[in-house]
């Protein structure tokens, strides 16, 4: 029951912290004068074209939120537990994996 509270606690604190604008962007524009962006670790995956990682985010997000609400209710499968221990592990994989691609982004404007 602790785990199906700390799932859901850590999926939504994961899903907010994705969506804080922290980057800062700069780019030189044509006329000489340098562009600041504040962008969230979303927009930048959106801005490199890599949305895919966030998708697949929001999907082990939505397992793993199930998963730990059948449990809160009262299901006492063991796949279900199997399923939302798997499903937090592999979000909180995929939370640094995103947060370590969006560091080494680079993205050009032209």
């Amino acid at each position: 029951m602790l785990l199906s509270i700390i799932s859901i606690i850590a999926n939504i604190a994961y899903t907010a912290v994705l969506n804080i604008a922290f980057y800062t962007d700069r780019a030189m524009m044509p006329d000489g004068h340098y562009r600041e962006w504040h962008r969230s670790p979303v927009s930048r995956l959106s801005a490199a074209d890599e949305s895919w990682l966030y998708h697949l985010q929001i999907i082990l997000v939505a397992i793993s939120i199930v998963s730990s609400v059948l449990v809160l209710i009262g299901v006492k499968n063991r796949t279900v537990r199997i399923v939302q221990t798997v499903s937090l592990i592999a979000s909180t994989v995929m939370f640094v994996i995103i947060m370590i691609v969006t560091n080494n982004i680079h993205v050009h404007y032209a």
